[in-house]
């Protein structure tokens, strides 16, 4: 469950604006990133997200990074739930296959965009 931080290896960061995630085969927003690391997302979305579903994600980037506008990767949801007095859900990805263009694009979004905490 995501009150378990323990179990995550790397650190999530939150992002300063809320990043579009697209379902690459459908075309369909899946929601918006809350927070990211090189390991797994958490996102909120007006469709509950199904436990152990394996997506290809297309994350939409503000400007290129790198040279590119968007983020592929594949993903696994780890957990869904109803957002606390909101109509919303939240959900955690685990992040896995990222070519390695796409994890120098993920650390430049998150040293680029991440709340300073």
């Amino acid at each position: 469950m995501p009150e378990n931080n323990e179990k995550r290896k790397v650190r999530r960061r939150s992002l300063l604006y809320d990043f579009e995630v697209i379902e690459k085969s459908s075309g369909y927003s899946v929601g918006r990133i809350i927070n990211i690391s090189l390991e797994g997302l958490m996102l909120i979305s007006t469709e509950r997200q199904m436990n152990d579903t394996i997506s290809e994600l297309s994350i939409k980037l503000p400007e290129k990074i790198f040279g590119k506008d968007t983020i592929d990767c594949k993903a696994k949801c780890m957990w869904c739930k109803k957002g606390e007095n909101t109509e919303f859900f939240e959900a955690g990805f685990h992040l896995f296959e990222l070519p390695a263009d796409d994890i120098k694009t993920i650390v430049g979004l998150i040293t680029k965009y991440r709340l300073l905490d």
